[in-house]
Order: C-alpha cells, then structure tokens, then sequence
C-alpha cells in the first residue's frame, strides 16, 4: 500500500488510533499520519456542511411550497 493509499484509508475511515495517539502522544505521529487526520476533518467539515444544506433544503421547502399556494 503506498502512503497516498494509506492516507486516504485514513480519512475516510477516521482512524480512531490515530485520534488517541494525538492527544496522547503528539509528537509520536509521523507527518503522514497528521497528514491524514487533517485530510479526515476536511472531508468531515465539507459532509457537515452537506447535511446541513440538505436538512435547510428540507425543512424550507415546505414553507417554500405552502407560501407558493397562498
């Protein structure tokens, strides 16, 4: 497996080890790992915002729809 493989394992599985390991022992983490935990928030923060625009998109087109009836 090479390190860009690995990375990406990483972050789309959000390796709980590694997570321990930073607020453990910080320094003991290779730059491809800090690599891949920055990748796996990146990749959280952007689906949050997903499901945020999702659940607005939702909850506003009801009322979107019923003032459209008025």
């Amino acid at each position: 497996m090479t390190d860009k493989e690995r990375i990406i394992i990483t972050s789309v599985w959000n390796d709980m080890g590694l997570r321990m390991r930073l607020e453990d022992d910080p320094y003991s983490l290779t730059q491809d790992e800090l690599m891949a935990l920055k990748c796996n928030d990146q990749l959280n923060s952007k689906l949050n915002g997903l499901l945020k625009d999702a659940f607005v998109q939702r909850a506003v087109l009801p009322a979107r729809n019923h003032w459209h009836k008025l």
